[in-house]
Parts: structure tokens; sequence; C-alpha cells
């Protein structure tokens, strides 16, 4: 039976048993002992229904830490996963601008070879397309990402609006930029991402900045600068400030 299962249900099958391990012993005496447990993202390859079920069952064992009624005395949770975390992590006594004194939340972030640990005061996931933004906003962004996630947002938002023409939008700019502009419009067009490709080989620094510059024209030459500076937040406020130094 095992050979006609999925990669999905192995995975459930397999969370279910170490789940129910947590509760056991390991000893033939029955005697258990306290316990840090880590989910390490717990729902690769799960369907919505099954993540969900998982989400619930994990928020359970948040329940008993704090209500200090078990051996477990805290648990981690990893994931990329931006639907589960919302699952997760939704608890109806946290008010949206901070976290609640018994719980943390950090991301992980991986630029030039380098992992590194960034803390929040809330939780700083609500939904993709602002994960994306997180991006942006970082300055320690992977700079060898950061063209795709530029590409992204603009995927994600002009789709929505619809009606959107990307050669329009970059006859406003002229050499390099306009080719800026047409590799960052390239989702519009199969097979286009192939178009610029000596253009973004090397992504140096400067190079992160002419891209960093031609996406905020973009929104202010579409009458949409007011978004972008909605997004940016604080971000935008630093960049100013740093303008009039």
């Amino acid at each position: 039976m095992k050979d006609t299962l999925s990669e999905g249900e192995r995975g459930f099958i397999t969370f279910l048993y170490f789940y129910h391990l947590l509760k056991g012993s390991e000893s033939e005496s029955g005697m258990t002992s306290d316990r840090v447990v880590v989910f390490d993202d717990p729902v690769s390859s799960l369907d919505s229904d099954i993540l969900f079920i998982v989400s619930s069952l994990i928020k359970g064992l948040f329940d008993k830490v704090r209500n200090q009624s078990g051996t477990i005395k805290q648990v981690f949770v990893f994931t990329h996963n931006v639907y589960f975390h919302k699952e997760v992590s939704f608890n109806p006594g946290r008010n949206a601008d901070q976290k609640l004194r018994d719980e943390t939340f950090w991301t992980v972030r991986k630029a030039n070879q380098e992992s590194r640990l960034q803390s929040h005061k809330t939780n700083p996931i609500k939904t993709s397309y602002e994960l994306l933004w997180l991006e942006v906003k970082n300055t320690n962004r992977d700079n060898l990402a950061i063209q795709n996630t530029l590409r992204r947002i603009l995927e994600n938002y002009f789709k929505i609006l619809g009606n959107v023409d990307p050669d329009g939008i970059c006859e406003y700019f002229k050499g390099k930029e306009k080719l800026i502009c047409k590799s960052l419009f390239s989702w519009v067009n199969d097979g286009s991402h192939s178009a610029h490709d000596s253009l973004y080989v090397s992504i140096d620094p400067s190079m992160v900045d002419n891209y960093l510059s031609v996406f905020k024209q973009i929104f202010e030459k579409t009458g949409h600068i007011e978004h972008y500076k909605m997004m940016m937040g604080d971000s935008l406020f630093e960049e100013n400030r740093e303008d009039t130094l």
C-alpha cells in the first residue's frame, strides 16, 4: 500500500506519527521528559484541507505549552508557505500591531551565501504579496533574486488592475532604463525571459539600484505612486531622509 501513496500522503502520515510520538515515551519505563519541538516546513506537498488539519494540531500544542499541561515546553515552526503561516499563527487574542508575550516572530534571509535572523515586533507576514514588498524593503536582500521579486510584484499588481500595455509603459524610458523596464515586464509574453539575459547576468549593487529606480518610476508614470508609497512605508521615509542629508 505504501507504494501507492502520494508524496503528500506520506508526508501527512509522517507528521501524524511524529505528532503522536510527542505525547508518548521513548523508554520502557514510560517516563517522559521535557521537550522542545521543532516543525520544519511540515506542510510540503499537502493540499489545503490537510494543511488546515496540520495547522490546527500544531496550534493545539501551542495551547498546551501556554497552559503548561504537558511535557512540551517550547515549539518552533519553520515554513516557506505563507498560507500555512497565516493559519498556524492566527490568534484572535493578538492585536494586529503587537505580538503575545509568549511568542516571537523571525524571518530567516539568505544574502551572499549567509543566513541572517531578523526579529519582528509583530507578525510580519500578512499575504504573499506583502512578503514580496518586505524583500524589496530589506537592505540585506539577495541581489541575485531582486529582479524576480520586482517582476512578481508587477505581475501581481498590474494583472489585478488589467488592461496594462507594458510596451506603452516602457516607452516612457530610454536606453538602459527602457531595457530594464522590458525585462521587469517579461512575464507578459511567453519566452521573453531570455530576451535581455545579457543585461542582468551580473547583478551588482549599482545594477540593483538601477532596477529599484525603474521599478519606482513605473508606479510614478502609470499614476500608481500612492500604492508604492503605501507598500514601502517606513522604508520610503528612510529613503527620503537619506536624500535630504
